[in-house]
Formats: structure tokens, C-alpha cells, sequence
């Protein structure tokens, strides 16, 4: 890799926030790629992956695709996706399928957690000087826990994964 290629990898690449930010990489020099649901992308010049963040064996082939792609691992990680099943009983928070709360913590805590484990795997074929930033986007809970029983399936979720 040679130190001018800056490479991100966006999972979680939605219309609001990771377009935006998307964007914004792009604009800084940076190749992109984008990870979705639909696997499309409206930031021009951004590689637009498919991937299901409920399956965490899907990470793995996201960071080989860019690698692919850009000839470099990202040296940024972006995880931006979240999952959040509502309980349908608003009475009882324990409403919520245990497939669901399988799911969602699929998304919010594993997806997230091999994301990480792949970016520092990535991470060691990037030269030392190179910086490497992973983030993983609107976790609160790291500061603070407020416990919303309407957001219970999420609040489980960042939870987890401020520990880790």
C-alpha cells in the first residue's frame, strides 16, 4: 500500500449517516467502500457491497472485497449499523421474540465485534506509520446507560459492545 491510498470501510452505509460520512471520505482522498442491506451506494466513486449484518460469517468476505478492490486493507472501519425490534407488547419489554433479540444482537454486538477483530487483522498488513482508527457509531453506553424499554434489544446491544 503505498502511503497516499487511504482506504474506509463503511458498514451500515445508510441514506442519512453513512452517506454522509461516506461523502465525506470521499472528498478527503479517501477510496470507500460502502456496506448495506440493498448493497448500493449514492456517494460517486464508492464501492458498494451487500452484505446481511444479522450473519456475522459475512464479515470476513467485506474485508476481503475491499482489499480486492483497493489493493489495502481499510485503515478506518466504520461501524454504523444498528437493529432495533421494538417489543410488541409495549407493556412488557419481554414481548420480543428470542429470534429477534438473536438477531439484533447479531447486528449490534458479533457483526461488530468480527468487524473489529477483521480491521485489526487488516490493520497488521498496513505500514506502522499509517494511522488506523476503527469507530463504531452511536454508542453512549461507553458514558453513560439509559435504559429506554421501547429500545431494549439496542440498549442490550451497545452495552455489549462498549465492553468490549
Amino acid at each position: 500500500m503505498s502511503s497516499s491510498t487511504r482506504v474506509v470501510l463503511i458498514l451500515g452505509a445508510g441514506p442519512r449517516i453513512g452517506t454522509s460520512v461516506a461523502t465525506k471520505f470521499v472528498n478527503s482522498g479517501y477510496k470507500v467502500a460502502v456496506v448495506s442491506r440493498k448493497g448500493t451506494s449514492t456517494v460517486h466513486g464508492a464501492l458498494a457491497l451487500t452484505a446481511d449484518l444479522t450473519a456475522p460469517d459475512s464479515i470476513p468476505a467485506l474485508f476481503e472485497a475491499v482489499k480486492t478492490e483497493f489493493h489495502a486493507a481499510p485503515s478506518v472501519v466504520i461501524y454504523n449499523a444498528a437493529a432495533l425490534t421494538p417489543p410488541p407488547d409495549a407493556e412488557s419489554v419481554l414481548s420480543i421474540t428470542a429470534e429477534k433479540v438473536d438477531a439484533d444482537l447479531n447486528v449490534n454486538v458479533v457483526s461488530a465485534y468480527v468487524a473489529a477483530q477483521q480491521a485489526v487483522i487488516g490493520w497488521e498488513t498496513l505500514p506502522k506509520e499509517v494511522e488506523k482508527t476503527f469507530i463504531y457509531t452511536g454508542n453512549i453506553t461507553n458514558v453513560s446507560i439509559l435504559p429506554m424499554p421501547m429500545m431494549m434489544n439496542l440498549g442490550v446491544g451497545k452495552a455489549a459492545s462498549a465492553y468490549w
